[in-house]
């Protein structure tokens, strides 16, 4: 018999400040899934688009990254059904899963540079030539580039939390006690604005993934971020606060009032911080499971 699983998600995704000055369009996406008769999952998907000169497409590209976690990582833990093993869920989820959003990404690019080829204009200030799709051909670096993008997903599960990432952005436990930690380790290499992504010639290999079984490991919440939000502190220390205080309010006024109110925090934390776009996911447990 599978489990009920009482988590609800929310989120929010702002443009960031210094984006609002310059014109520039909000990079990140966001996308979730709540748990449902016949899928007791929970999905958080979070992108960021790295908008730069190169990458001029990488809101669509985040946009493709958040939609494909939710249908690739949904795929994935129907595919291995309720009674696996974790041993097979750990060996399968760093192996099978980040080289099937890998492809699936790659794939919605190439259908979406179908639909919307590339302009001459477009390349016009690169040293080479527009790429253009050619039936049985593989699209250059360049391509991909233009969508590049960055994810991190975690997936809830009745017996096993996935935890994933690609490139820069966080992932924070929050226990019910309110200690907060990080499952995946931090990569000091991305600091400088330099990060893999799904545009990084063989990602699937640079994915770092966690499977951690619920009967040792049951946050009360968890949130997954774009870098934009860590990067408006000077320390974990104050990033790890934020999810602290979310748990605080969510447990004091509700969800419905951190819903309400979360995309206006994001805004002042841009305002007063990275001035980067900040792109929050949250998923909250209730009751004992």
């Amino acid at each position: 018999m599978v489990r009920a699983l009482n988590w609800s998600t929310l989120g929010a995704s702002v443009r960031g400040a210094s984006h609002e000055t310059s014109g520039q369009k909000n990079q990140d996406s966001v996308r979730l899934k709540n748990p449902s008769v016949g899928e007791p999952y929970v999905l958080l998907a979070v992108s960021d688009g790295h908008g730069s000169t190169r990458s001029f497409r990488s809101e669509r590209g985040s946009a493709l990254a958040a939609e494909c976690t939710l249908k690739v990582l949904g795929g994935f833990i129907r595919w291995l059904g309720p009674e696996v093993p974790l041993s097979t869920v750990r060996r399968q989820a760093k192996n099978r899963w980040p080289r099937s959003l890998v492809e699936a990404w790659r794939s919605g690019v190439r259908a979406d540079l179908k639909a919307n080829p590339f302009s001459p204009l477009d390349f016009a200030a690169f040293p080479e030539p527009a790429p253009v799709i050619k039936p049985g051909e593989e699209l250059p670096g360049s391509a991909y580039l233009a969508y590049g993008a960055t994810l991190v997903a975690v997936a809830i599960t009745p017996r096993y939390i996935i935890y994933s990432q690609l490139g820069d952005g966080d992932i924070l436990t929050v226990q019910g006690n309110g200690q907060v930690s990080r499952p995946l380790p931090r990569r000091h290499e991305f600091m400088a604005n330099q990060t893999v992504s799904l545009c990084t010639n063989g990602a699937h290999h640079f994915f770092q993934v966690r499977v951690e079984s619920r009967r040792t490991s049951n946050p009360a919440l968890i949130t997954a971020s774009s870098d934009g939000y860590a990067n408006c502190f000077g320390s974990d220390e104050g990033f790890f606060k934020v999810g602290a205080d979310l748990l605080t309010y969510l447990r004091t006024e509700g969800i419905a009032f951190v819903g309400e109110s979360l995309e206006h925090w994001l805004r002042e934390s841009s305002q007063d911080g990275s001035g980067d776009d900040i792109t929050v996911g949250l998923a909250v447990r209730s009751g004992q499971n």
